[in-house]
């Protein structure tokens, strides 16, 4: 099993948080997707937001090739975006990333290129982009595995303003029941750390804390989660935060491929007052 990227330490507690919650004030999701073979797959993911009567979507498709596979993608904004992904052309382990991006409406233009190279042992990538609202940026991250204890690293840079946009730590510990994941992110003005606890093969419970601090502006927060699967088709969640916010989703398997789910935020501060969020999302995958 390959080390996992920077940008999945911590998954396991993150997905107890934020998978199956899609709240808004009045929010709709809609994902389908669909392999008619082995090489083809397509995508479609669309939000409607009743309260800014707001779509927004996407639809991608994605053929595999011997050497890689080619990517296509259209977004309701009127951008289009096409890629190629390299897989183990040069060597076992490292995928070459190309992609261009165009907007007929607006003409605006992107590019981007990457490497990947991840064995058991290490997760490396590096990305460089030009886009046309924050102009030529490189991104790169690199993740070492020891036994059970993972240390990865994540920097940014702005070409165009000369400012370093990501400055990243991340180290995880994970052994049977239990996964660690303490991060700092901005260094030094943001530190987290979450906990996952596997209480039973179908209850997960999960804690994360976050400490930011800029100047003389101190904040925190405190969440606990928990995701109870009730049986093969059903599957409930709640969490909680010291900001009173409590939220709920319940994930309903209807049939082979069709998932229906519902989840609420009741904001406990100001329950009479109202401002409270609920979402719909159906996924349908064939």
């Amino acid at each position: 099993m390959e080390a996992p990227s920077f940008a999945d330490l911590g998954k396991n507690a993150r997905d107890v948080f934020k998978t199956g919650y899609h709240q808004g004030k009045g929010l709709f999701k809609f994902n389908v997707k669909t392999k008619s073979t082995k090489r083809f797959q397509m995508t479609s993911d669309a939000t409607l937001n009743f309260e800014a009567s707001k779509l927004n979507g996407l639809m991608e498709t994605k053929y595999k090739a011997n050497a890689g596979a080619l990517l296509l993608k259209w977004t309701t904004e009127g951008a289009l975006f096409l890629g190629y992904e390299f897989n183990g052309l040069l060597m076992k382990g490292v995928d070459l990333l190309s992609e261009c991006s165009y907007n007929p409406e607006t003409a605006a233009k992107g590019v981007k290129v990457g490497s990947k190279f991840a064995n058991e042992r290490i997760n490396a990538s590096c990305e460089i982009s030009n886009d046309p609202d924050s102009g030529t940026s490189l991104l790169g991250s690199v993740v070492l595995k020891c036994r059970d204890l993972l240390l990865g690293y994540q920097g940014g840079y702005d070409a165009t303003s000369n400012r370093v946009t990501k400055n990243d730590v991340g180290v995880v510990y994970g052994c049977a029941d239990i996964d660690l994941h303490l991060r700092c992110t901005c260094i030094p003005y943001v530190y987290g750390l979450s906990v996952l606890y596997k209480a039973r093969p179908d209850l997960d419970i999960a804690a994360n804390g976050i400490y930011g601090k800029r100047g003389d502006v101190q904040k925190w927060t405190v969440g606990a989660a928990a995701k109870c699967k009730i049986d093969e088709r059903s599957t409930l969640r709640f969490k909680f935060n010291t900001d009173l916010q409590l939220a709920t989703s319940f994930l309903q398997k209807i049939s082979d491929g069709v998932t229906l789910i519902l989840s609420f935020n009741i904001d406990c501060a100001n329950v009479t007052r109202g401002g409270h969020r609920v979402g719909l999302a159906l996924n349908i995958e064939a």
